[in-house]
């Protein structure tokens, strides 16, 4: 995360306009998780684990797909986007295995 997150610093400028940003409109991982605890529903800790996982493993799944689609039509922007989204995500993996381990 600290990759994006240096990006945003540096997208802002010395002297930032904006009084505040949400990492989660840059980060695939932070917009999930921050749409998670938006849900009314109040979940346990365990829940939101389970639940964060869950959404990580379709975010995933819908993202290869488009990936799959977006290198069909040659679309290499397109491509470039769903490979830095993935490759937020794949670095979450393990830390979320270690919930069943």
């Amino acid at each position: 995360m600290r990759p994006v997150l240096k990006n945003c610093v540096e997208m802002l400028g010395e002297r930032p306009s904006r009084r505040s940003f949400s990492l989660a409109d840059h980060h695939e991982l932070a917009g999930m998780v921050r749409e998670v605890f938006l849900r009314p529903d109040s979940l346990s800790r365990d829940d939101l684990e389970v639940q964060i996982e869950s959404e990580v493993r379709d975010r995933i799944n819908l993202l290869l797909d488009l990936y799959g689609f977006a290198e069909q039509t040659e679309d290499h922007e397109w491509v470039e986007d769903i490979r830095q989204r993935l490759s937020q995500l794949s670095a979450m993996l393990p830390e979320l295995n270690q919930f069943y381990a």
